[in-house]
């Protein structure tokens, strides 16, 4: 295509032709492996402006030469109203004009997935381990392009999260010390850091000199303290949360009331009991202590942990997960993401509600209702909520019903059906959902519910990120045939063809591998390890790493 200006009808001529090009593209052949088109599966004569768009995930983005941590062009093909907007670009600007719009929008899209819980900056080639850090006896927690690492007698230590150098250490009263939002919490970007410090657990059983043992610090990203609190008398655990937030727990008439608050002002969110029972006693009533009955027999210790965004309360043999929000897991499924089903999840601010009516024989059943509360359609079935998104609003909503049926978004508009009743929707974008089912993986097209490619699962799949043109997978054991079920392997899967890109296998003591802030890191009992290539400096938001 000439990239001088022509006359009005040579203008509709040209984009007819693109069109057209587009179309033969994306009705050609497709087999086991999916759709191919010449070496590696690149669009002949593919521009990275051809391949970017802001508003819908595609099976194409690209990638730039020199690794991870940039986003670029990569070759692959993008969504067809995309290239057919910036065709016009190219015809009334230039190929110049339609580079340099291309690359603003594939930033913007790149920015956008690196934002999502489970999301990451492009991932060009099998990361190595660039930096490692011990995790002393807690968990290491992410905040504002940090990692920080707490060590004995209240230490704090903050790590850039890209290259791993010490930015600074920050002493705080001695004691057992807990920091968050944790690193495995798919909340972490943007939240201050809240540390929470048991300072009775330092003198055994005993309590603090101004009687009450847990106090609350949230530091800046400097690690100056910038606030404090000391949690009121009766408080028996406590934990941080993402978002400036700490949840407690206290003895009730009914149980442990768990309550999550603001760090500093203490302001209250929301309240649960979980139910309790008496600590065990044997056969004649004892709980242990001479002299004790039944009737008096102390109740278990309350602990409290936060892992994934997730609250863990335990006393004795009774046990409750809230989510952030604060809802139990039996109000929701632990092993979903909640997604579309979040308040104005769905394209226009509309939302989805959950109907479960047995009355009326429909036990499961989907509302979408507008901004304005006015119910636009219903859709009969169980939500498929995927585990990750490449961040833009759903255009199908997927539901079971037995099997599975894709619905537009905007309309309530059948679009497909399968029947089929695959275990986890891994992941969704505006192009190809993939989903697990009978020990494959299945990857389907959105709009259409055509089978784009499918691949045996050797070994389970525990985890998945993106980074809108792969999908990758954390798996335990090797896929290879091996046996050791301590070692997990991180496998990178085309969306585009299925193809396997690249494998790392991490040996040795159990590891488990985290997205955050973008950038991959597996960790260990006693170590938290960056994964990725190269030191290229990018920016999401307000937020510099290099």
């Amino acid at each position: 295509m000439a990239p001088r200006r022509r006359e009005h009808d040579a203008h509709a001529v040209e984009l007819v032709e693109v069109a057209e090009l587009d179309d033969d593209f994306d009705a050609g052949p497709a087999g086991a492996t999916g759709r191919t088109t010449g070496s590696g599966g690149a669009h002949p004569g593919g521009t990275a402006a051809g391949r970017a768009g802001a508003g819908s995930s595609s099976v194409g983005a690209g990638r730039m030469s020199g690794g991870e941590d940039a986003p670029g062009a990569r070759g692959r093909t993008r969504g067809r109203p995309v290239r057919v907007v910036l065709a016009v670009v190219l015809v009334a600007g230039g190929a110049g004009a339609s580079l340099a719009v291309g690359a603003v929008l594939e930033r913007a899209r790149a920015d956008r997935v690196a934002a999502q819980a489970g999301g990451l900056w492009p991932v060009a080639s099998e990361p190595a381990s660039l930096w490692r850090a011990s995790t002393g006896d807690g968990l290491p927690a992410a905040v504002d392009g940090q990692v920080v690492l707490t060590g004995a007698e209240g230490t704090v230590t903050a790590r850039d999260i890209t290259t791993g150098d010490e930015l600074w250490t920050a002493h705080l009263p001695s004691g057992p010390t807990t920091c968050g939002p944790d690193l495995l919490d798919p909340a972490v970007q943007g939240s201050p850091l809240v540390c929470v410090t048991d300072r009775g657990a330092s003198v055994g059983a005993g309590r603090n000199d101004d009687g009450f043992p847990f106090l609350v610090s949230v530091l800046d990203r400097t690690g100056r303290v910038v606030g404090s609190r000391v949690l009121t008398d009766g408080v028996e655990a406590a934990t941080p949360l993402a978002g400036g937030r700490v949840a407690t727990a206290a003895r009730g008439a009914d149980g442990v009331v768990v309550t999550w608050e603001g760090a500093l002002d203490g302001a209250v969110e929301r309240v649960r009991t979980v139910g309790v029972a008496p600590a065990p006693v044997d056969a004649v009533g004892s709980a242990g202590a001479e002299g004790t009955s039944t009737a008096d027999a102390p109740v278990a210790d309350v602990g409290m942990v936060v892992a994934r965004g997730l609250l863990h309360v335990r006393s004795g043999d009774v046990s409750e997960t809230f989510d952030a929000a604060g809802d139990s897991s039996a109000e929701f499924s632990s092993a979903q993401a909640r997604g579309w089903l979040r308040e104005r999840g769905l394209p226009g601010g509309s939302s989805a509600r959950v109907v479960d009516d047995r009355r009326t024989g429909q036990e499961d059943r989907v509302d979408v209702v507008g901004p304005d509360g006015r119910k636009r359609f219903s859709v009969a079935g169980e939500p498929f909520v995927p585990q990750v998104t490449d961040g833009g609003p759903p255009q199908v909503l997927v539901v079971r019903m037995p099997g599975f049926t894709g619905y537009d978004a905007t309309t309530g508009h059948r679009l497909w059906h399968r029947e089929e009743w695959p275990e986890v929707l891994w992941l969704q974008t505006d192009d190809v959902v993939v989903m697990e089912s009978g020990s494959r993986l299945l990857a389907l097209e959105t709009r259409t519910g055509r089978e784009v490619w499918q691949r045996w699962l050797p070994t389970e799949i525990v985890r998945v990120f993106t980074d809108g043109d792969s999908v990758l997978l954390a798996t335990v054991g090797d896929e290879l045939g091996g046996t050791d079920g301590a070692s997990t392997s991180v496998v990178s899967v085309s969306l585009f063809d299925g193809r396997t890109e690249w494998r790392r296998t991490l040996d040795g003591e159990y590891r488990e591998v985290v997205s955050a802030q973008g950038v991959l890191f597996a960790v260990t009992r006693t170590e938290v390890v960056r994964l990725g290539r190269g030191t290229r400096r990018y920016r999401v938001g307000d937020l510099s790493h290099r």
